[in-house]
């Protein structure tokens, strides 16, 4: 349900000092697109996708992301439920 892609997009884009990185945490997403190897993109998109897929809870996605990929952002601190954040990411990784 979980992997290192997802990983590697917390822990390389949204560290303590993401927030530094762009002016939104998707502009930290559209850095991730632009700036990765388009077959790493691809491998975070569908890795998500998965979990989304998975028919895991918010608060199952809320451990993947915070927890084991121990990402430094919470959109539920915007409002955002973990998976409407997560189905956000997918739209904008697909957007590349």
């Amino acid at each position: 349900m979980d992997g290192p892609e997802i990983e590697y997009l917390a822990q390389a884009y949204f560290h303590q000092d993401f927030d530094l990185e762009a002016d939104s945490p998707m502009g930290v997403i559209r850095n991730f697109r632009i700036g990765e190897p388009p077959e790493q993109v691809e491998a975070v998109r569908e890795a998500i996708q998965v979990l989304l897929d998975s028919g895991a809870s918010d608060q199952q996605m809320a451990e993947v992301w915070l927890a084991r990929a121990r990402a430094s952002y919470d959109p539920r601190c915007e409002g955002l439920t973990i998976s409407k954040w997560l189905r956000q990411v997918v739209d904008e990784l697909s957007s590349g």
